[in-house]
């Protein structure tokens, strides 16, 4: 795939490293359900961090009203907390071979900041 453009979300530190501990969770012989609600957890945090930045912070820049921003957020925690279930859902069904398949696709998109 050709990624002339690409939009990055830069992790805190404490969150970039709950990333790399999921991926060697992954790749472990733990017990399956817990390594993938570890999974679940840290994707579902990368998704709330990833509309804080791109999202939630920008409006406030912008000077988006209090009340206005008082619905996006509500809609925002709404849509997470919904996709939480699913998520969960899905990562603990699945199987040792596609867990590690996670793993890789985590792994994909964690890479050092280019231009830090």
């Amino acid at each position: 795939m050709s990624r002339a453009l690409l939009l990055a979300t830069p992790l805190p530190d404490a969150l970039a490293d709950e990333g790399r501990a999921t991926i060697d969770a992954l790749r472990s012989d733990g017990p399956r359900r817990a390594r993938a609600e570890q999974a679940a957890a840290w994707i579902l945090d990368v998704g709330a961090e990833s509309l804080r930045y791109h999202l939630r912070e920008p409006l406030v820049r912008l000077g988006v009203g209090m009340l206005s921003m008082k619905a996006l957020n509500v809609a925002l925690d709404l849509a997470l907390r919904g996709l939480g279930g699913p998520t969960r859902s899905i990562l603990g069904g699945m199987d040792e071979t596609q867990l590690r398949h996670v793993a890789d696709e985590i792994e994909k998109r964690l890479y050092p900041d280019p231009h830090g």
